[in-house]
């Protein structure tokens, strides 16, 4: 992984936490397609990188990518679902983004625990993206059928909104 791929995630993640903890309209396919496409791109950067040491890099991963679901699971009961304008609406608490600083001090600690191990760190900085996506697909897997228990629909696209908006 490169310094632009670094800036890249770190940019998305700020993004989205950023969108999330505002508040926004909980959109299905925002829901699932992001962290699938995130965990996909992962996927394909840890396929890319040279296993040196591979039963110590396949525990990492594994384990790193136990955790990061796990841990997406658990930020997903921290998150507000409440319905509005008609159709659910998600917002990170506090309890939220203290969950996220302790799962990020999680994967510094997990990352140089595999190292000692034997694992090699370009397998584990290449995982990045892969903890990050199911780590949103965990919460996600909480997320969505808490917003579903709510009885309204997920909302339309933004477009599909804006149109609604002006009236079209």
């Amino acid at each position: 992984m490169n310094i632009a791929t670094a800036l890249l995630i770190l940019g998305f993640l700020v993004y989205a936490m950023v969108r999330r903890f505002l508040g926004e309209p909980l959109e299905s396919r925002r829901l699932v397609l992001l962290p699938l496409a995130l965990t996909a791109y992962g996927v394909y950067t840890v396929a890319q990188t040279d296993f040196v040491h591979p039963t110590a890099d396949l525990v990492a991963l594994v384990t790193g990518g136990l955790v990061a679901v796990a841990g997406g699971v658990l930020r997903g009961r921290t998150v507000r679902i409440f319905v509005r304008d008609g159709h659910t609406w998600y917002r990170y608490t506090w309890v939220t983004l203290a969950v996220w600083g302790g799962l990020i001090a999680l994967r510094f600690g997990q990352a140089v625990a595999a190292v000692s191990l034997g694992a090699d760190q370009s397998v584990l900085t290449a995982s990045l993206a892969l903890a990050l996506g199911l780590s949103f697909l965990g919460e996600a897997a909480v997320v969505g059928p808490r917003a579903m228990a709510t009885g309204a629909p997920f909302a339309p696209r933004r477009r599909d909104r804006d149109r609604v908006r002006v009236g079209r």
